[in-house]
């Protein structure tokens, strides 16, 4: 179980990195490039990012889940989880720009590190939640 945990991680952490660089880019660009206001230009860039997570985690991160899950419900677990980490973020960072004067990279350093610890926890123990088939398999030994 230690080393499954370890290599997820492994895994999670790698894709929350390519999250992390889509958002920044698109962060780059609808607040720097467009001059969006800072909430909504991390909102939407969020919002790409955490697609792309969803994808690779379902299909490289957690792969060896056995889920009994559709990929609909998956995907629509994921979202809302996720999106209390974006929300809260996304507020956090505006604040840490606005209020303290933190530049928006370090701010989203800051931020993406505390989601970091939210998602990987939600995402392991929650949605991809690893099943036993030990039990499934006691229940068909019972009626063979």
């Amino acid at each position: 179980m230690k080393q499954a945990l370890r290599f997820d991680f492994v895994r999670f952490s790698i894709v929350g990195l390519l999250g992390f660089l889509i958002n920044l880019a698109l962060l780059s660009l609808f607040y720097k490039v467009l001059g969006w206001p800072l909430l909504i230009a991390q909102m939407i860039a969020a919002e790409v990012a955490l697609a792309h997570n969803f994808l690779w985690h379902h299909y490289w991160t957690y792969q060896n889940s056995k889920v009994h899950k559709t990929l609909g419900a998956l995907a629509i677990q994921f979202h809302a989880t996720s999106w209390v980490a974006i929300v809260g973020s996304g507020l956090l960072m505006s604040a840490l720009v606005e209020t303290a004067k933190i530049e928006y990279l370090t701010s989203l350093v800051i931020t993406a590190a505390a989601a970091m610890v939210w998602n990987f926890g939600w995402t392991k123990f929650v949605i991809w939640q690893h099943r036993n088939d030990h039990s499934s398999n006691k229940s068909n030994e019972q009626t063979e």
